[in-house]
């Protein structure tokens, strides 16, 4: 999917995602993709401006009170950006999508170590860096 319709959907999808950094070396382009605060992605983009890499960084405490009311709005917006990443990038259905989630051991807590599933020519990897929950999705022939 293109940066830019990536952007559009997520908006559209009521998921605030803005372009808050653009790089390009040696004829790679990659970039940031801020969303709520505490939540943020990094993307690699081929020639033709297709995501062909996403590693979403997500702080899983709420930045606002640290209130029981706040923290599962904090966590319902995780795993809402985390679902419409996957469904938008793959072109695939929330059901499908709910089963990668699955298989990546999001809701038994079995990706401590790292986990990392292959569907459909996309890798989707569910790791913990600096203390941050980490989404990786990348094309098949990309290394994440």
């Amino acid at each position: 999917m293109k940066l830019e319709h990536l952007i559009q959907a997520y908006n559209f999808n009521k998921i605030p995602a803005k372009i808050k950094e653009q790089n390009e070396e040696n004829g790679e382009r990659a970039g940031v993709i801020e969303y709520y605060n505490g939540i943020a992605g990094a993307y690699l983009l081929d020639k033709e401006d297709i995501v062909i890499a996403l590693n979403i960084f997500f702080n899983c405490l709420t930045t606002e009170d640290k209130i029981l009311k706040n923290q599962v709005t904090h966590t319902i917006k995780v795993l809402e950006i985390m679902q419409k990443t996957i469904m938008l990038l793959a072109n695939i259905p929330q059901k499908e999508c709910n089963m990668i989630l699955e298989k990546l051991g999001l809701f038994n807590n079995t990706f401590k170590e790292g986990k990392q599933i292959k569907h459909l020519g996309y890798m989707y990897m569910v790791s913990v860096v600096d203390g941050k929950l980490c989404l990786s999705i990348a094309e098949d022939n990309i290394e994440i």
